[in-house]
């Protein structure tokens, strides 16, 4: 850590100032009080204040060689009450000494004499300020650094489960595709070389997003409907999709791939679980800096239920709440027949 007097030049003048102030205080009291004539007075004042200034700057490394986090209290008064010792009586002598010679005067020395203990206790005072000073820089500088750091590590911490976040993507929904593929080659062949060359585009621009924490809604309703039209070679007329996107939403920014699950989870739960027509219905409007995003569908409420692991909603949530710090922003409805999952994606991080 650098000097605080000499990391900035305002510092430094703020110092030097500081000390004139205070001599100009001093050779004020000097001659109103003590009865001093100006040149004595003056001599005094700046040769004793700017003693002390020199001498307060070398107390920063007295500050800085005693760890108040790591030493004891006792250490920490016995090394400062042995500093403050020091300083006072080289600072007393050596300002005797040079106004002496300075002014050649022979009264000088008894008034200096008579005033050592005020010379004391402005001087322990002086110190005290100082190195109280001191430590209050130290403890900013340290609390500021302390900051960074931690922020810099939540930083790291927050793109890691990100990334990991991000990772589950992909696998789970290639898990999937390749069920309906496997099921294709059995029955429709040709469609499953068809699902196979769309799985593949929706693949490479999985890869051209990557790295990518925020991405337009007209990039992220590409993906949608690559992943659409990948089902719906296997569902044909039993899957119906409607999006309706307003102008304005298009170049609103949110989570790289957080819409495909919510579409996954639509399927699965819905056109999975019904032989007949299931629709899936797309919102997506902009409301006070939020973009406000629909998905929904109906379901046969006489099927099973289908079991699974929750991994697209609950990665969804975590994400939301990783990048924006806010757990609402994941609302779900669901009714006897319908199921809706509604998204604020705020516009303003």
């Amino acid at each position: 850590m650098f000097h605080p007097i000499f990391s900035h030049l305002r510092h430094a003048w703020a110092y030097l100032l500081v000390w004139l102030a205070i001599a100009g205080v001093h050779g004020f009291v000097l001659i109103r009080f003590y009865g001093l004539d100006f040149p004595t007075a003056v001599v005094d004042s700046a040769v004793s204040n700017g003693l002390f200034g020199g001498l307060g700057l070398s107390l920063w490394y007295v500050v800085r060689f005693v760890n108040v986090e790591k030493e004891g209290l006792f250490s920490i008064l016995l090394t400062h009450l042995a500093t403050a010792t020091v300083v006072l009586l080289l600072w007393i002598s050596l300002a005797k000494t040079l106004v002496t010679l300075f002014l050649n005067s022979a009264t000088y020395p008894s008034f200096a004499e008579a005033s050592l203990p005020g010379r004391f206790l402005v001087g322990l005072a002086f110190y005290l300020v100082i190195i109280l000073l001191y430590y209050l820089v130290t403890y900013y500088v340290n609390f500021q650094e302390k900051t960074r750091q931690e922020a810099s590590l939540n930083t790291l911490v927050r793109d890691a489960e990100l990334a990991t976040l991000r990772s589950q993507i992909n696998p789970h929904f290639i898990f999937n595709s390749l069920n309906s593929i496997s099921s294709l080659t059995m029955t429709f062949p040709e469609k499953a070389q068809e699902m196979t060359i769309k799985l593949s585009d929706f693949l490479r621009y999985s890869l051209a997003q990557d790295g990518k924490q925020l991405t337009s809604l007209a990039e992220e309703m590409h993906n949608v409907g690559l992943y659409m039209d990948i089902e719906k070679t296997r569902f044909g007329n039993r899957l119906r999709f409607e999006p309706q996107v307003e102008g304005n939403c298009l170049t609103g920014l949110l989570p790289n791939l957080i819409l495909q699950p919510l579409f996954e989870n639509a399927i699965k739960h819905g056109v999975y679980e019904s032989l007949d027509q299931v629709t899936i219905r797309f919102r997506c409007s902009m409301e006070r800096n939020f973009l406000k995003i629909s998905v929904w569908n109906n379901f046969d409420p006489d099927a099973a239920a289908r079991k699974g692991e929750g991994i697209g909603l609950r990665n969804i949530q975590d994400r939301l709440l990783l990048l924006y710090n806010r757990p609402d922003l994941l609302i779900i409805h669901r009714t006897e027949d319908t199921y809706e999952v509604n998204l604020l994606i705020p516009q303003f991080i």
